[in-house]
């Protein structure tokens, strides 16, 4: 119904069929399909269907059954005729294209795919078999990933009857739309669809939201011809809408007409004089605030090139009352050899509009265009605004991202409102002591972006604090509190495409005459030379002395017993200068760094209250809180596996910080001043 508005008749001739009355009706169905009366068609071929016997002319039939099936919208009976035509061999191989067609828009991607490349095999120079086999696999990705869009039914706008192509009034409260409902003017059922003649209607939201019952408009628009896809811009003061004749039948001879707004209702429709011959249909109308630019749908214009099936074209004038300009085709990133229809046009200038020729999820998919330069740049909408059926019609509010489509997702084609929530960011964080593990209370924590955007906040009694971020964004949150050091983390919203909270942990260290141990400090046997896999290690000591840039630290390296005390000396002294060295290339100020050789004198004691040690702990059972991994405690272990854990445990590198004033009156730790 919706396609017929101006579909140009589609010419294929039967074969000969045996019988008199049976060449009768084939040649009666001949007729009605040429002349776009489908819906007749289809109940002609179906009688003649259920008397075939013969192979050929029951694939010739279904086929035909089938395109009668596809013109009219109805995917369930194409599917059914196509599969017969191709079981039946029918020696066209648009068969296998239209069936899969089918199959993809009742959502079967798997059996749609196979039957696109056996189509691509048949006809490899057709694009359509490709793009017809991405559209089932983008199809499948975009439901498992859905965009952030909200579709819901308009239930107290919809009828029994097909309703389409919403357009915004005067204001949002205020919504035209197409309807076959039973209050149309048109009674009578189209020969092309089986359906009502359509009218424009319009509804109205009063102020708890609700929908008025939907009332034919007033004036002298509508008739017992097609009245639809109407467009209404200036506060709702001027309408353009298609207009398809009851008395004309092949190619419906849909024009554009223009109606004004008056105390009467809707003025007498004034047509829209368009450049072609009196055979061209013109339709679905999208027409800027100014009534400078125009956009349309054509099945083909005289003297410009098309690229098959339905196209869209713009016009353009320098005044609301001069006439139209030569129409152009909006080309190739546009057009396809498929059907585009509906344009929409937003005051940002986007484009939206439906297409089956682009790479879809059913039959019509939704797209939007912006102009790059003098290049338009498509995208499809996507799931849910995109669905495996129908979806077309279109209508942003302004430039929000909310407004109506209509969609044949529900078995009928009804109206849907849409709505892209806020991306909501927020950040759920936890403060607590690293060696306790218990919360900190009253640390301060700060949330800065290299915008300039910061905000101070202290931890809760449960050490809990939360912010509100923006989209696209860098972060850093960095929390501290007296005798702990400071710690940061960095979290970022740049080209997140849906909400999230994000949960951090900052735990603080807390210092004074007490080793911090720095994990995966790595060195080859024997030797001082840091190992690549250690730096991970150090990039964070570094870090931790950015963020506490007023403390200076002793870093000291240790080794386990074996080989003798003088070796051993030196060896942790030098591993110890690798440490500094590297910290000072990467810009630590050398009078904030101290560097200590332990040699084998200080054996690692495993602690419980300390987080080191209770990762220790839990990695290696057969040690226990207390125990000091001396000469003696090493070699009465059962295994020599056992020995060589507590080997690599003395085999550490660690610091304590000695003042936290770095730079003003600095007070070292431990010595009483």
């Amino acid at each position: 119904m919706i396609r017929s508005l101006i579909l140009s008749a589609v010419l294929i001739s039967f074969f000969s069929l045996n019988g008199i009355s049976q060449k009768k009706s084939i040649k009666k169905a001949d007729e009605a399909f040429n002349t776009g009366e489908y819906f007749i068609a289809y109940e002609i071929l179906e009688k003649v269907y259920e008397k075939l016997t013969v192979k050929e002319e029951k694939a010739q039939i279904s086929f035909k059954l089938g395109e009668c099936s596809r013109i009219m919208m109805d995917e369930k009976k194409a599917s059914r005729w196509y599969g017969r035509a191709v079981r039946y061999d029918i020696q066209y191989p648009v068969a296998w294209l239209y069936l899969a067609n089918a199959q993809k828009m009742l959502g079967e991607y798997e059996q749609a795919k196979e039957n696109y490349k056996k189509y691509q095999n048949l006809v490899p120079d057709d694009p359509r078999g490709k793009i017809g086999i991405l559209s089932c696999e983008y199809a499948v990705e975009w439901i498992n990933e859905p965009s952030r869009y909200v579709v819901t039914i308009e239930a107290d706008i919809n009828s029994t009857a097909s309703d389409f192509c919403p357009s915004f009034g005067k204001s949002k409260s205020e919504l035209y739309f197409t309807s076959t409902r039973e209050s149309a003017n048109g009674k009578d059922l189209s020969n092309i669809t089986g359906q009502s003649f359509e009218d424009i209607f319009v509804a109205t939201k009063d102020r708890k939201g609700k929908w008025s019952v939907p009332v034919p408009i007033e004036g002298n628009v509508n008739t017992p011809g097609a009245e639809g896809s109407a467009v209404i811009i200036n506060e709702g003061a001027i309408m353009y809408f298609s207009v398809c004749k009851k008395t004309e039948k092949a190619n419906m001879g849909c024009k554009i007409y223009k109606s004004g707004n008056n105390a009467g209702g809707w003025s007498d429709p004034e047509l829209v004089v368009l450049k072609g011959d009196s055979t061209v249909s013109f339709g679905h109308p999208a027409v800027t605030e100014d009534e400078l630019t125009l956009y349309f749908v054509s099945d083909s214009i005289p003297g410009v090139k098309g690229f098959g099936g339905k196209d869209i074209y713009v016009v353009t004038r320098s005044s609301a009352t001069a006439p139209w300009g030569d129409p152009e085709n909006l080309g190739s990133k546009i057009n396809t050899k498929g059907d585009e229809k509906f344009p929409h046009i937003r005051k940002n200038g986007e484009l939206s509009f439906a297409s089956d020729g682009h790479a879809g999820m059913g039959g019509l998919d939704l797209f939007k265009a912006k102009k790059n330069g003098t290049v338009w740049e498509v995208e499809n909408m996507k799931y849910p605004i995109n669905s495996s059926k129908d979806d077309f019609g279109i209508s942003f509010y302004d430039d929000k991202n909310n407004g109506y489509l209509s969609s044949q997702r529900d078995t009928k084609i009804n109206i849907y409102s849409f709505s892209m929530p806020d991306l909501i960011f927020t950040m759920r964080g936890l403060v607590k002591n690293s060696d306790t593990n218990m919360p900190l209370e009253g640390a301060i924590v700060k949330l800065t972006s290299p915008s300039g955007h910061e905000v101070e906040i202290t931890s809760a009694t449960d050490g809990t604090f939360r912010f509100n971020l923006n989209p696209n964004t860098d972060y850093s949150v960095i929390a501290s509190k007296s005798k702990y050091l400071t710690a940061l983390v960095d979290r970022s919203t740049k080209g997140l495409t849906q909400s999230k909270e994000f949960d951090i942990l900052l735990e603080l260290e807390p210092y004074g005459n007490k080793q911090i141990e720095l994990p995966n400090i790595e060195y080859d046997f024997g030797k001082t030379n840091l190992r690549p896999e250690s730096y991970v290690s150090l990039d964070e000591l570094v870090k931790t002395l950015n963020v506490n840039s007023n403390i200076t630290i002793e870093l000291a390296a240790n080794t386990d017993f074996r080989g003798s005390d003088e070796a051993n000396q030196k060896l942790s002294e030098g591993r110890a200068k690798s440490v500094v060295d590297y910290l000072i290339s990467k810009g630590v100020k050398a009078d904030r760094l101290t560097l200590v050789g332990n040699g084998e004198r200080v054996p690692k004691e495993i602690s419980s209250k300390t987080k080191n040690g209770r990762e220790i702990l839990s990695a290696h059972k057969f040690l226990k809180s207390g125990d000091i991994m001396t000469e003696e405690f090493i070699n009465n272990l059962e295994t020599e596996e056992q020995k060589e854990i507590c080997h690599q445990i003395n085999r550490r590198t660690e610091f304590r910080v000695l003042r936290d004033d770095y730079g003003i009156n600095a007070v070292k730790f431990g010595s009483g001043e």
